[in-house]
């Protein structure tokens, strides 16, 4: 009898990547044509930041279809930490986007100049739309990879949310400088949540135990499996945020044979597949014979 898992990927995940990428990157190419006859330096940089982003998503639409592939020689483990790669290099492209944003805006608190205003609100509000549609598809999908890029589409919504509005200001007043300053304030807020994400990337590259788990639940839960009389020794990571693998001891009674110990095997897995841990290794041991001193 089989013992092994198979684990669920969500396919849409690379699909709806795919889409935001034509989307952004289609948008960008406006964005330029807007910028120019605009005369918006606003626009123009979030031209510069939607092509950056619109590189990150097509290398996050690559590396998420490779992460998918299974195990091999080289990688025992399979390739889903390329999903991972990909997160932080994304991570990286916004840091640096944001980072030329407020610098961006620094210069335009100094010298202000002056813009067509009508132009500004017709991109926003296509922008809006654009990167809305983007946004209801990534958020269909879990995992680390599409919440970097659901980061990405939700920081253009609150720029041209901001681009919007001071559209409708400068229609009336020449009030050039709220430009720069919401930009300063979105691109703070953009930094805040990149460095949670990078955080958490490398609290999984570091191999923590998992966040969604604890040791205290899995030792709990797998009590009330009859024949196991104690867990102990329990060492746990995560590949990526949707699989994790666990290691441990499992005291039984010394009269287990190895066929009744299989079995316990499959329930023991079983329980553990239910807290998104894929890939376990146990270790059985006779009650009287805690092994936790032996050096690994």
């Amino acid at each position: 009898m089989s013992n092994c898992h198979h684990h669920h990927h969500n396919h849409s995940g690379s699909k709806n990547i795919l889409i935001a990428f034509v989307l952004n990157f289609s948008f960008a190419i406006i964005e330029f044509i807007g910028g120019y006859l605009t005369n918006s330096m606003a626009i123009y940089s979030d031209a510069l930041h939607d092509l950056g982003d619109s590189f990150a998503l097509l290398m996050s639409y690559f590396l998420e279809k490779f992460s998918k592939k299974g195990s091999d020689q080289k990688y025992t483990y399979g390739y889903r930490r390329f999903s991972l790669l990909s997160a932080f290099i994304n991570s990286i492209i916004l840091l640096a986007g944001s980072i030329f944003v407020i610098s961006e805006s620094f210069e335009r608190l100094l010298a202000p100049e002056p813009v067509v205003s009508e132009g500004m609100f017709a991109l926003a509000i296509l922008g809006i739309i654009v990167n809305g549609v983007a946004a209801y598809r990534m958020s269909k999908d879990n995992g680390i990879n599409q919440r970097m890029v659901m980061l990405h589409l939700m920081e253009d919504i609150l720029g041209w949310c901001a681009v919007l509005i001071v559209s409708v200001v400068l229609y009336f007043k020449p009030w050039y400088i709220l430009d720069s300053i919401l930009s300063i304030l979105i691109s703070l807020l953009v930094l805040k949540g990149v460095y949670k994400g990078l955080k958490r990337i490398v609290t999984i590259l570091m191999q923590a135990f998992p966040k969604d788990l604890s040791m205290d639940q899995v030792k709990e839960e797998l009590i009330k499996i009859e024949g196991v009389e104690d867990i102990h020794f329990i060492q746990g990571w995560s590949m990526d945020e949707e699989s994790h693998s666990l290691t441990f001891h499992v005291s039984v009674s010394d009269e287990l044979r190895v066929r009744e110990l299989d079995k316990l095997k499959l329930l023991i897995k079983s329980a553990l597949f239910d807290m998104k841990v894929s890939n376990s290794v146990i270790e059985f041991e006779g009650v009287g014979h805690n092994c936790d001193h032996v050096s690994k």
